[in-house]
């Protein structure tokens, strides 16, 4: 499906049904996979080998721990590639949020910082339905703290939640779906009874990101940082432009 309106959109949202709570914005329709498992543009081979994966977590346990207030309360790897994750190492997990709203912003957010209309998309994942398909296990998984929780054995992606173990989760609203080394992207494998996708045309996102700030969604919301704030108000004159050759 096809939008080009916040008004669209919301009316999407709320035809959607209830299942498909998690969803995730992006500003290119590219494929499904977290960092740790795309491929180069170029050569189409994987741009990690699944060892360096595994050492890559390895050297962020041993060399973080200075770093950290209480890195033994980490109880298993999924909750240490959430850590990592926030701090650029590239891991098997994927961002998603239970604001739709918010992956509606990630979708459009660099609509002034390009010369090129790439369209945008937002999918929508039913994560009931993922799980009983890759673990046979309707609920979303909490890893927090827990010795038994293992990053490997499943049949596919499955949704994870986590301790919020910072700001940006906490406003990002965020959980996160769960790939094995193996997995193809999530848009491929899923049906329409798990995963739903909305197309943006690179041309509607300005306005749809005007639209946003007007309701006072902006960028402060999902980076609760300083430099957020400067990055709106850098935007609104953006916006601001935009409008008047729209008139």
């Amino acid at each position: 499906m096809e939008i080009s309106k916040l008004s669209e959109y919301t009316s999407f949202v709320e035809e959607l049904p209830k299942d498909f709570c998690l969803s995730r914005g992006q500003s290119g329709d590219y494929p499904l996979l977290p960092s740790a498992l795309r491929k180069d543009n170029e050569t189409k081979t994987r741009k990690f080998p699944k060892r360096a994966i595994r050492n890559f977590l390895t050297q962020f346990k041993i060399n973080s721990y200075q770093y950290m207030d209480a890195p033994w309360d980490i109880k298993n790897d999924v909750e240490w590639m959430l850590y990592a994750q926030h701090y650029g190492l590239p891991t098997k997990l994927m961002d998603f949020t239970i604001s739709h709203i918010t992956s509606l912003l990630f979708a459009v957010e660099k609509a002034f910082q390009t010369d090129t209309d790439k369209d945008a998309v937002v999918y929508f994942l039913n994560p009931t339905e993922l799980n009983k398909k890759n673990m046979e296990q309707s609920t979303v998984v909490n890893v927090s703290g827990s010795d038994s929780v293992s990053a490997e054995g499943y049949d596919g992606p499955i949704a994870v939640q986590g301790r919020k173990i910072n700001s940006r989760i906490n406003a990002q609203k965020g959980l996160f779906v769960l790939f094995q080394d193996d997995d193809e992207p999530l848009d491929i494998t899923a049906d329409e009874s798990i995963l739903r996708k909305i197309l943006i045309p690179g041309d509607a996102t300005k306005e749809i990101l005007s639209s946003l700030f007007s309701m006072g969604i902006s960028f402060s919301h999902i980076y609760p940082e300083l430099s957020s704030v400067s990055k709106d108000i850098l935007l609104q004159q953006d916006i601001d432009d935009f409008l008047r050759e729209e008139e």
